[in-house]
């Protein structure tokens, strides 16, 4: 779909740093060998209610062999791709465990290391192809209108037909079952997500304010999205 739409002015609250590293101090070395388990093998399923293999299936519609992971987790969905190679595959991710998770995991590809903050500019010289940003935004501090101006940082690593794509868990407008009110609940109490007031409908328009092009669909509590021709609204 193709939508226009005029652009906000308002500028988004910058989280504190105490918030960002909340947020992304459960990924210890000691965590991660457990994060895919407890992630993709049971909550997905039994919490979020969106199964893995969706998530699997978005990757190997959308990844490109010029590919940027935008907050890179285990390498857990690239390493499931199973691509023969990439022309060039840049891990980024402010957490120094995570990347070090993700590079052993993806040695056979050799790829680019960048330790950066998604809230700063992304430092990159040559744009790519496509960006993944899977399971990111619910972690990041503030509103979703917030939050998205990640992507406006990521504008240095894309060019207008790169397509971004991932999905986000929604706290907002969804039908929790147990297993994931409890999770929702405790995420949040500890700062580890930050996903309360986060609805589709936000979502959607804030990626329609930036994109030419955008999909978004619902799975049980996630929200998965594909948008491209970046520059609508400017």
């Amino acid at each position: 779909m193709t939508d226009q739409h005029e652009p906000t002015t308002s500028q988004p609250r910058a989280p504190s740093e105490r918030e960002i590293e909340a947020a992304h101090a459960i990924y210890t070395p000691r965590n991660l060998k457990l994060y895919d388990f407890v992630v993709h093998g049971f909550s997905n399923r039994f919490a979020w209610r969106c199964p893995t293999r969706a998530l699997d299936a978005h990757y190997e519609t959308n990844l490109s062999s010029n590919h940027l992971e935008a907050a890179v987790g285990t390498g857990f969905f690239l390493e499931r791709a199973k691509r023969p190679g990439f022309d060039r595959l840049t891990l980024l991710d402010i957490n120094g465990s995570c990347l070090e998770e993700a590079e052993r995991r993806l040695a056979g590809y050799g790829p680019d290391l960048l330790q950066a903050s998604l809230f700063d500019p992304v430092p990159v010289s040559q744009p790519y192809d496509s960006v993944g940003l899977t399971y990111v935004l619910h972690c990041l501090p503030g509103a979703m209108t917030e939050k998205l101006a990640v992507i406006d940082n990521l504008k240095p690593a894309m060019h207008g037909e790169t397509v971004l794509f991932g999905a986000t868990i929604l706290g907002q407008a969804i039908k929790p079952n147990l297993a994931a009110k409890a999770l929702l609940s405790t995420y949040n109490r500890k700062g580890v997500f930050h996903n309360r007031e986060d609805d589709f409908a936000s979502l959607a328009q804030g990626l329609r304010d930036r994109f030419d092009q955008v999909r978004v669909w619902q799975e049980g509590c996630v929200a998965l999205f594909r948008a491209q021709g970046l520059g609508a609204g400017e």
